[in-house]
């Protein structure tokens, strides 16, 4: 249930719109003046701030100022007469949502309402966030470093979710009004680093048709995330470094110098320590975003968030493409647990929306996910001797991995299917005629195998590295 603090000098008014947001499933809490409402945002969390321009104590810009000093992510929503539009744009620029002018009608008030909890779930906000140990760690980072200003390193692999986390923090900023600007650093070449960084000014250079805006102007007072920083060229890395170290910039082709106010953010799937003792990432640079480490686990080790997320991904593509899914079926559901997902959750994303295109009865399959079970399974336990592992790899493929098998399954059935399926078959033995027979080896049985099925080496001889009936 969404709560709004509701700060409204006319009590009467105050609990009129009151009753009718409880009518509609929010709840409310009421103050008259600035410092009552200062100590109820200091008491709790609120979702919403609806807020009178003129109080009996001042002004209610000052208390959105306050609320950005102490970096409160609340959002702001104004009401105003007619006579102080003005000013209400003025609250705007301070980072408030929106306004609504007096009389406030319900519809309208509640119009605006909506859109504003509606903003930070479109922004990426409605996400699984996952239930698991390390999951719920990461998320409580975070929280705890989202309303500063401080820089944030999000480190991890490829397909974790990088951008998301720098969302997150984004939406639970005190920034979360204004822009939040992503950049693949991979695309940013050396010779136009600088007009990408800092915009550049008509006619500076051919091409330059206009002026234009650089990616610090862009986030001007919001957040920029740059993705996969180590991609950056070392002159490159000291245009940034010096930037960051001055909060200026010039944009190309012009005299003046411009202050900034960004918040960064920023990510990498490489080891910069590694980079740094080779000379390819600058160390200065690298304490300068590194202010705050944030890593994101890779998908095999949040094993209990996997079903959830492709019931999440699931819901979403269903919508998306208009097809109606009830389900995993109970082998596909099993599947997805045991494969080690080395593409991460992009990889999970992909594989499900696949799945559901391909899915003609309103469940989702082994065939439709299509998973090579045999990944990463050989390489998983050094340990094990080559025969073994041959013997891992075979006896994990799974029935529609490697285009065989009868289609659903239907439910209560999959696992006794799977297994029956995909057992080694087991014949009798029979001796080749004389003159014909090969060391080793019997007429019916697997190369390598006795009629038994226990696995041979060359020459006949039992090893005795693999397990018996293996």
């Amino acid at each position: 249930m969404k709560t709004i603090l509701i700060l409204e000098d006319d009590v009467i008014f105050s609990r009129s719109i009151g009753n009718w947001l409880k009518k509609k499933g929010m709840a409310t809490e009421h103050a008259t003046t600035l410092s009552a409402a200062r100590k109820a945002l200091s008491a709790r969390e609120f979702d919403l701030v609806l807020a009178d321009l003129r109080l009996p104590d001042g002004n209610s810009t000052s208390l959105l100022e306050w609320m950005n000093e102490r970096f409160y992510a609340t959002p702001f929503l104004i009401m105003t007469n007619y006579g102080q539009v003005e000013n209400a744009v003025e609250a705007m620029q301070l980072g408030a949502a929106n306004y609504l002018c007096k009389p406030v009608q319900p519809d309208k008030l509640l119009e605006a309402i909506g859109k504003i909890f509606s903003r930070s779930r479109n922004d990426g906000s409605e996400f699984y966030r996952g239930e698991s140990a390390k999951a719920r760690e990461m998320y409580r980072l975070v929280g705890l470093v989202a309303r500063s200003d401080i820089s944030v390193l999000i480190r991890g692999a490829s397909g974790t979710g990088k951008e998301h986390i720098a969302r997150e923090l984004h939406e639970q900023s005190h920034r979360r009004n204004k822009p939040f600007v992503p950049v693949d650093c991979g695309t940013i070449t050396g010779d136009l680093a600088k007009s990408e960084f800092f915009g550049h000014r008509k006619g500076t250079f051919t091409g330059a048709y206009g002026d234009r805006c650089g990616l610090f102007q862009t986030a001007d007072r919001g957040t920029l995330f740059l993705d996969e920083i180590g991609n950056l060229s070392p002159e490159t890395q000291m245009l940034l470094l010096r930037a960051l170290q001055e909060r200026r910039y010039k944009p190309v082709g012009s005299t003046r110098e411009y202050a900034f106010d960004v918040r960064l953010v920023a990510a990498t799937n490489e080891n910069l320590e590694r980079a740094i003792s080779e000379g390819r990432f600058r160390e200065d640079l690298f304490h300068r975003l590194n202010e705050f480490t944030i890593n994101v686990p890779p998908l095999s080790e949040c094993g209990e968030d996997i079903l959830p997320l492709a019931e999440f991904f699931m819901k979403h593509f269903s919508e998306k493409h208009r097809k109606p899914i009830r389900g995993f079926n109970s082998l596909a559901a099993v599947s997805l647990q045991k494969y080690p997902w080395p593409g991460n959750i992009r990889e999970l994303k992909n594989c499900i929306q696949r799945a559901v295109l391909l899915s003609a009865d309103g469940w989702i399959s082994l065939e439709g996910l299509n998973l090579d079970l045999t990944v990463g399974r050989e390489e998983t336990d050094p340990t094990l001797p080559a025969a073994a592992r041959r013997v891992v790899r075979r006896r994990t493929r799974v029935p529609g991995v490697h285009g065989r098998g009868s289609g659903r399954v239907r439910p209560g059935r999959e696992n006794r299917e799977a297994v029956r399926r995909t057992r080694p078959r087991r014949r009798p033995g029979r001796h080749a005629a004389p003159g014909r027979q090969t060391p080793g080896r019997h007429r019916g049985a697997r190369p390598g195998t006795l009629g038994s099925g226990h696995r041979m080496r060359d020459g006949g001889r039992e090893d005795p590295h693999v397990p018996h009936g293996a």
